[in-house]
């Protein structure tokens, strides 16, 4: 199974997390020295159930890293739009592929272990 992980938020001028970021994705901001992100693709390089990863609203030039193959997308601008071409992506390499997951760069607690439950679930 792939798994998409949104990573475009970019905040504005008046969002509190702009001094943060700068204008750079909220993805990239620092959790106990590690990009968020990078928390979650660790997650999924630990997860036997997942197969590829692709990130949409980074590019391939961000520095995160992953176990998996990694396949960078821009931003669509919409949700929506980003996991449908997240989607597209998936069925690109496997036009069988049946089940995507999708996975936010926000979630800096999350372990392999938790992404394989939930695929089995």
């Amino acid at each position: 199974m792939d798994a998409i992980v949104t990573a475009g938020g970019i905040p504005l001028p008046e969002d509190p997390l702009y001094p943060y970021t700068e204008g750079h994705s909220k993805a990239m901001l620092e959790i106990a020295g590690k990009a968020m992100i990078q928390w979650v693709l660790d997650a999924l390089s630990a997860a036997q159930k997942v197969d590829n990863v692709i990130i949409i609203g980074l590019g391939d030039k961000s520095s995160v890293t992953c176990a998996k193959p990694l396949h960078f997308l821009p931003s669509e601008g919409h949700m929506l739009a980003n996991i449908v071409a997240g989607v597209n992506k998936s069925l690109e390499l496997d036009p069988q592929a049946e089940h995507v997951l999708i996975v936010s760069s926000d979630i800096p607690a999350l372990t392999g272990e938790m992404v394989d439950w939930l695929v089995d679930e």
